[in-house]
């Protein structure tokens, strides 16, 4: 049971909220910062639609007929937030019935087929995110990676590659490394104020910190803290994380300041802007195993600066 999954936040928010620590210029660095293992740990990432599969390129021919459209920018990457990739092509011989693409300069490419009808033109969508936990392993900064994309023929060719830049956000809009790279409308949400409601803590208001997949408040007797948020749409909450059935899975709870835990077992909430609302089943987190009292709760999180 991983009752102490969530502390390490709870006490960066404490830090930067109520005692004013200072912050260490190379805190960034704590976790991976090299882009060609980011790349490679996004890869171990990605998720695709049913039906992607993998291709070594080194084990096939490249047709050269084939070109890829070109990309323009960078493209901001949230972890845990699906987004769509539209890959345009031009195929003298009508022959594409794949897609894919690939985060860094070696390793398999993931394609997913598509219907083409022969064309000799055209342009291949599929969805795809990366894991919720993915800044995890990683520095909290904004790490600049080339996402690599082709096309593949029904002989098993591949096309030579598009290099699309993009930007895996990690790090709020002041971290150096994502100015500059990305417009601040794309980073996640930083620092703002937030409150809850529960039968157990009463009504409770506070600080917020808001940070890749993390949301927190904190006051003098109550911390709420949230895990594997993406930063737009729905996400429904249950005990999953906690129990250690799925270190990925969105997570909620409160602690006060004795130290006792009340999470999620069941609820939702949902983003309208910058502003994360949220209702949801809290259990002491000693009671997972099966009975003890459930409490419910209700709030919100401004994450505007």
């Amino acid at each position: 049971m991983k009752k102490l999954r969530l502390l390490p936040l709870l006490a960066l928010i404490v830090c930067l909220y109520f005692i004013g620590c200072s912050t260490d210029e190379n805190e960034g660095e704590s976790g991976i910062s090299n882009s060609a293992q980011v790349a490679s740990l996004m890869n171990e990432n990605l998720v695709l639609p049913p039906g992607a599969f993998t291709v070594n390129p080194e084990n096939v021919t490249t047709d050269n007929s084939i070109t890829i459209g070109t990309s323009n920018g960078v493209t901001p990457i949230n972890s845990g937030q699906q987004m769509t990739n539209q890959i345009s092509f031009n195929a003298p011989d009508g022959n594409v019935n794949a897609v894919g693409m690939r985060f860094g300069t070696n390793g398999p490419i993931y394609f997913v087929p598509i219907n083409t009808g022969g064309a000799t033109s055209g342009t291949g969508s599929f969805d795809f995110l990366i894991n919720a936990g993915i800044c995890n392993d990683l520095s909290r900064i904004c790490h600049d990676i080339k996402c690599y994309e082709f096309a593949q023929t029904t002989s098993g060719a591949i096309s030579r590659s598009n290099i699309r830049d993009v930007a895996m956000l990690c790090g709020n809009c002041d971290e150096p490394s994502c100015q500059g790279l990305v417009d601040p409308s794309d980073c996640p949400p930083s620092i703002g104020s937030g409150s809850f409601s529960s039968s157990i803590s009463g009504n409770q208001s506070g600080n917020a910190g808001c940070d890749s997949g993390t949301i927190g408040v904190v006051n003098s007797t109550w911390v709420l803290a949230t895990a594997n948020l993406p930063f737009s749409g729905t996400v429904n909450f249950n005990s999953n994380y906690y129990t250690g059935n799925c270190t990925t899975c969105p997570a909620l709870q409160i602690s006060d300041v004795s130290g006792n835990a009340y999470v999620a077992v069941n609820g939702s909430g949902s983003w309208s802007g910058n502003v994360f609302s949220f209702n949801a089943t809290l259990k002491n987190i000693l009671d997972l195993a099966g009975g003890g009292t459930s409490y419910n709760i209700t709030g919100s999180v401004n994450c505007n600066n």
